[in-house]
């Protein structure tokens, strides 16, 4: 089966396109640009020249329909994504533009060249406030007086979310829908929200970390690889599966200060502070964090995390980042950071 992942050599993409590869699938990759940053080149090192680049945006419908009639692939793996969750708490329209807009693009260009499956790497910012844990897929989005957690991020993602199941209705187009979790590990962005990678890379550069506030925040920290291998699962799940599945480990929540205590230990010597104070902004995302079900993709995918422990997942995290900085010189990622 060939796949296109949007996205694909970004952050969660670019760990999809290394599984879809590790599992013998032919993979295109479509991108703003066809220079990944110097973590995820990193990543991918091992893969280089093992699938094809295409430049180009999912806001750019005709040029969707241009690409999937060219390659034609089988399923297409939608993880593209801006996922400056705070930026696009100030800006709506523009949450509606690349990530409702992007994602219904997609399903229309995957409508009109008979693609037969697309994943949404959706999130768990679509729910609303916690109403019972588990956490499953039949939990509300939306409540008599209040909308998905995460604000403008949240609302484009569960608006793209509710066009899936409009496609699947009216044209029979078979979507599934993966929401990951406080998604973590090497590669990831310094605007997440989770804090891990404040926590780790500079542990590991030896240098200190204190951070205002946050400290008392429960998440389902989820390890990238995790994520991936879920969403390779999900591109080739059974057709009578569930379409909304958790990437998650299922297990309790871990405060942030917690995860912060965990990279102290790993990282001896390291000084990592965070304060239990919650801004309003925490204490909203407070509100939709609860312990996720994963039942239905043990049960239906054969799917269990690898990394449940955090611990283990730090640890990887740590060993990657460590290797990283002995494997790349300074200066390329200095530059990296100077261009944006």
């Amino acid at each position: 089966m060939s796949v296109l992942v949007t996205g694909g050599l970004g952050f969660i993409g670019g760990y999809v396109t290394r599984d879809l590869l590790d599992a013998g699938r032919g993979v295109t990759v479509l991108a703003r640009s066809n220079t990944p940053t110097p973590e995820m080149a990193y990543a991918l090192r091992d893969h280089a020249g093992k699938f094809a680049v295409e430049v180009g945006s999912v806001e750019d419908l005709d040029g969707l329909v241009d690409l999937f009639s060219r390659i034609r692939p089988k399923a297409v793996v939608h993880s593209a994504s801006n996922v400056d969750v705070a930026n696009l708490y100030r800006d709506p329209y523009l949450a509606f533009r690349s990530n409702a807009g992007g994602t219904v693009n997609v399903l229309e260009a995957a409508r009109r060249t008979g693609v037969e499956r697309v994943v949404d790497i959706s999130s768990i910012g679509v729910l609303a406030a916690n109403q019972y844990q588990p956490i499953d897929a039949a939990h509300p989005i939306i409540l008599a007086r209040s909308g998905p957690g995460s604000g403008a991020y949240g609302a484009a993602k569960a608006t793209g979310e509710l066009f899936a199941f409009a496609f699947q209705q009216a044209f029979e187009l078979d979507v599934r829908i993966v929401r990951p979790s406080a998604v973590y590990g090497f590669g990831m962005r310094w605007h997440s929200a989770n804090y891990m990678k404040q926590f780790v890379e500079p542990a590991v550069r030896g240098e200190p970390v204190k951070l205002a506030s946050g400290g008392r925040l429960p998440r389902d920290y989820t390890h990238v690889a995790d994520v991936a291998s879920m969403t390779v699962r999900v591109v080739g799940c059974p057709d009578d599966a569930d379409r909304v599945f958790f990437a998650a480990t299922g297990g309790p929540l871990v405060t942030a200060a917690q995860a912060a205590r965990l990279v102290a230990e790993l990282v001896p010597g390291s000084s990592i502070e965070i304060s239990d104070d919650m801004t309003p902004d925490d204490e909203v995302e407070a509100s939709f964090r609860g312990v996720l079900s994963i039942e239905n993709a043990r049960t239906q995918l054969g799917w269990a995390p690898r990394y449940a422990s955090l611990r283990e997942g730090i640890s990887e995290y740590i060993t990657t980042y460590r290797a990283f900085l002995e494997a790349v010189p300074a200066a390329a990622r200095s530059s990296h950071l100077t261009n944006g």
